[in-house]
């Protein structure tokens, strides 16, 4: 199956953003005020590193990851663009710790998965553009996905390294997910993500048992 191609341009604020706690909810706001083109700037979060959705299950578990993640790869949701309302961080971690509950069953560390809206659903519904356009530079159509926010975006890139064949496990080294198989450099039963964290966990190992 041909990878699908997401296309994802994004706007975060260059002022920044901080954490805004209340009796109700704790949220991810923006220090700009202004609305206008100027005020922001263009990103593409899933060009700036490899699977940007590992990086968001490993430290969106707290508030504090919940702002880091924003003040890299900017807001989740179109709220967080709003200097009024931002990311709702119960409403982001949720969405994290769905994620690592699928990635622990598909690896075979737990029994049953967290079921979405219905019993057939794996994960959570994304909301995107989608359209068949001539490949620039083979002139072969393919489809062209574009999701409409940050969160869309990391469910639409996790349900794809779900579904290509491949395997996505937990590395018995630092503990980070990595994809394992078809066309990703480690053998589909691999325990670490890279050579290196072989090496260092069998010195380790070998340290505690003299």
């Amino acid at each position: 199956m041909a990878k699908l191609v997401i296309e994802f341009d994004w706007e975060r604020d260059p002022k920044g953003y901080r954490l805004v706690e209340d009796s109700r909810s704790t949220r991810v706001v923006r220090n700009g005020k202004g609305r206008a083109p100027k005020d922001f700037e263009h990103c593409r979060p899933l060009s700036s590193t490899d699977l940007l959705f590992r990086v968001f299950v490993n430290i969106a578990t707290t508030p504090a990851g919940v702002w880091e993640f924003v003040r890299r790869y900017g807001p989740l949701t179109r709220d967080g663009w709003d200097s009024n309302k931002g990311d709702d961080v119960r409403l982001v971690i949720s969405n994290a710790e769905h994620m690592r509950q699928l990635l622990r069953y598909f690896s075979g560390n737990e029994k049953r998965p967290h079921l979405a809206v219905s019993r057939h659903q794996a994960t959570q519904s994304s909301s995107l553009e989608a359209q068949v356009i001539w490949d620039p530079a083979t002139m072969v159509p393919r489809w062209e996905l574009r999701p409409r926010t940050l969160l869309d975006a990391l469910w639409l890139q996790f349900g794809q390294a779900l579904t290509r064949g491949g395997r996505i496990s937990q590395c018995q080294h630092c503990g980070n997910w990595f994809e394992a198989g078809r066309n990703t450099g480690r053998r589909l039963d691999a325990k670490f993500c890279s050579d290196e964290h072989r090496t260092s966990f069998n010195s380790l190992k070998r340290s505690r048992e003299k």
